[in-house]
């Protein structure tokens, strides 16, 4: 004995001429045991025959024959129904009777005219359209009112190309079914399908969501961020919104739907944080799915027909497409299809521009679509630092995998996906508490050395005023030189006592190119402790030093600050005596003549103020100081302490991982790393945007 299933199916395959002998025996059987079988066989029977000569016709590609029925098919139809009803209605279930007026009021009919976008007009479903929001290749979205529930709805209807040809009226019901199956919160929610009430077309109505979308949030992002005038929340939120679109992507394939056109212009962005997958119309559906057995017995819904009617047709936005899907190898596409897709978003997100981009300009601008094709199916997948090279090493990485250009190499799943993503940006929030207490011992770090530079400074200007270094100007007689000289050495050498890091005071003479040194106070090269005045003997002269040459063109009380690995008067000392310096000068002007007479230098021994700061504790691995030849001057880490043996290496020889830092400090005082939160950098400047000294630090 059949059920009813079984019997309905039979009456359905008869029609179409598809029985065996066994079944048609068996069908005949029940037939005769089943009245309300027979009234329903009889009505089957009806609306075929009035439909199959329009059937016919379409499916042999007349082109007399548009989509859906003809009103003469309707009238017929009409008749046919109510001869196979007469005398018998009341032996039909009612239910069945109102599922066919429902069915037949969402007939799509044949128009007979082409709705231009500017038309007003009222849908029989009570929704009035009030401006066109968007067109695709399939259909346009209108901003519309819902004058029942007084609300704004996105109403999609087929554009004029499409009416045209019958396979897009399959592919437009194909895509309203599968978005009506996927309810969740951040898949568009279709509210109804129908048929607009005086042409016939089909529409179906969605939540409105507004117009902005993720593809307006990156460019937003990425132009703020070219300007320097974005904050680090905004890639949050924008990572957060991503891990939404991974979300609803998942639920979709639990349901057995592979959306396959993933892309930023298809995810919305309502203006409260909601996040909403749209354009299902390409969607690949799994058979073994709910949704694909539901689908299953509409040829017209298929994935195999939908893919013949887009013979020539590319599957997909080249831009953002998977390798399986450029080689156009439907067999192959599944779930980590999408998961290439998604992080192919991620790219778009983390670069400002989308994967494939290049191969698109590569070819000149012109968008050849097989070129493009080829090069995605048969290249690796690109890497997002080749596009940006600030990108955070870890999200690079999970990039990389969700793209990878083998299926098995990708991300299992859209949530494992997600879940790496969210893991990461949980991780910023403790990187971010390690990268503040980072910064805030780089500037303090900066800010010390600048006050041992601004005290050298100040002192320097103090020693070029004093009463001896006029008299030295004026004194003729050399008792009267030697009387001012020794004063002069013993304000020197009082200096020298109250600052332990000052190496050295000069008072020089400049005749032409050449100095004479009239007083020098220094400590000795091995006792720091030890203070001397050099004696008339040992003063030195010789061609003036090109930094004492910069000082000399100085206006009075204007200081002159530098490096120095050598003294700044005379011949320059051996490597093994070589000694880090800070140096300070002032001209000194004869107040007799007002011409230019010498110059005061205090040198500093730098290498004393920078371990002393070096000594205290960091939170940062590496502590580094390097000069604007990129050498390192002074360097420790957190297990060693300072290491004295890296004095003069190249910076990248030693530590590349502060070449972006290096980069951004060649112009700006600091370097604030927004991404890896691995690395900060300040720089002094001695001389402004001209030369100075980088203090780098790394996690």
């Amino acid at each position: 004995m059949l059920n009813s299933k079984q019997a309905t199916e039979l009456v359905s395959k008869s029609l179409h001429g598809r029985l065996s002998i066994d079944e048609q025996v068996a069908m005949e059987k029940h037939l005769q045991e089943n009245e309300e079988l027979r009234h329903f066989a009889d009505l089957s029977k009806a609306i075929h025959n009035s439909v199959s000569d329009i059937g016919v016709q379409s499916r042999d590609g007349s082109a007399s024959v548009g989509p859906g029925l003809s009103r003469d098919a309707k009238s017929r139809l009409q008749d046919s129904v109510i001869a196979a009803l007469d005398g018998s209605a009341s032996e039909i279930d009612p239910a069945l009777a109102r599922t066919f007026d429902v069915r037949e009021e969402d007939t799509v009919s044949n128009p007979d005219r082409i709705v231009q976008p500017g038309d007003f007009r009222e849908s029989r479903s009570r929704f009035t359209l009030l401006r066109q929001i968007g067109e695709g290749g399939l259909g346009r979205v209108w901003l519309a009112r819902d004058e029942k529930l007084n609300r704004n709805v996105a109403l999609k209807e087929m554009n004029e190309t499409a009416l045209q040809l019958p396979m897009a009226w399959q592919r437009f019901n194909r895509e309203a079914e599968i978005t009506g199956q996927l309810e969740h919160p951040n898949v568009v929610s279709l509210y109804q399908y129908g048929n607009e009430s005086r042409s016939g077309e089909p529409y179906y109505a969605m939540r409105f969501v507004g117009k902005r979308t993720l593809a307006d949030a990156i460019e937003e992002y990425h132009e703020r961020r070219r300007t320097g005038a974005c904050d680090a929340i905004v890639l949050h939120r924008l990572l957060t919104a991503f891990l939404d679109v991974c979300q609803g992507i998942a639920y979709a394939h639990s349901r057995g739907v592979i959306h396959r056109d993933l892309k930023p212009d298809n995810i919305a962005l309502d203006s409260f944080g909601q996040v909403i997958v749209l354009d299902w119309g390409l969607a690949k559906i799994t058979y073994e799915s709910e949704i694909g057995i539901r689908l299953s017995g509409e040829a017209d819904l298929t994935d195999a027909a939908i893919a013949q009617t887009m013979a020539g047709e590319v599957i997909g936005t080249p831009l953002y497409m998977a390798p399986e899907q450029a080689a156009g190898d439907l067999d192959a596409i599944d779930k980590q299809t999408d998961v290439y897709g998604l992080g192919a978003i991620l790219f778009a997100i983390l670069t400002g521009v989308a994967p494939h981009e290049s191969s698109h300009i590569n070819s000149g601008g012109d968008l050849n679509v097989r070129d493009i094709l080829k090069a995605i199916a048969e290249e690796d997948s690109p890497r997002p630092r080749d596009y940006r090279d600030s990108v955070p090493l870890e999200l690079e990485q999970i990039c990389r995998k969700a793209m990878a250009f083998k299926k098995y190499a990708r991300y299992e799943s859209a949530v494992a996906l997600a879940n790496d993503v969210e893991r990461w940006m949980v991780d910023q929030g403790s990187r971010q508490s390690q990268y503040e207490n980072l910064r805030l011992d780089g500037r303090e770090l900066r800010n010390n050395v600048q006050s041992a530079v601004r005290d050298l400074e100040t002192n320097v200007r103090f020693m070029s005023k004093l009463p001896p270094i006029q008299e030295l100007i004026m004194a003729e007689e050399p008792e009267e030189i030697s009387v001012w000289r020794e004063r002069l050495s013993t304000i020197f050498e009082g200096m020298l006592n109250a600052k332990s890091d000052f190496r050295s005071v000069i008072y020089s003479r400049v005749d032409g190119d050449q100095f004479t040194e009239l007083v020098r106070v220094e400590r000795h090269s091995t006792d720091h402790s030890t203070i001397r005045s050099i004696p008339r003997s040992r003063l030195r002269t010789g061609p003036i030093s090109e930094f004492s040459s910069k000082v000399l063109a100085k206006n009075p009380d204007e200081v002159l600050t530098s490096l120095a690995c050598s003294p700044l008067c005379g011949t320059p000392q051996p490597d093994e005596h070589r000694q880090l310096s800070l140096v300070a000068g002032v001209p000194v002007f004869d107040r007799t003549t007002e011409e230019v007479f010498g110059v005061v230098l205090i040198e500093c021994d730098l290498n004393r103020v920078l371990h002393e700061q070096l000594n205290r504790r960091f939170t940062a691995k590496n502590v580094v100081i390097a000069c604007d030849t990129f050498q390192v001057i002074a360097h420790s880490n957190d297990q060693e302490g300072i290491i004295s043996e890296n004095f003069g290496r190249p910076l990248m020889e030693l530590l590349p991982q502060f070449g972006r830092a290096k980069e951004e400090l060649q112009s700006k005082s600091e370097y604030i790393d927004e991404m890896d939160r691995l690395v900060y950098g300040a720089r002094l400047w001695l001389v402004p945007k001209k030369h100075g000294i980088m203090f780098l630090l790394s996690q």
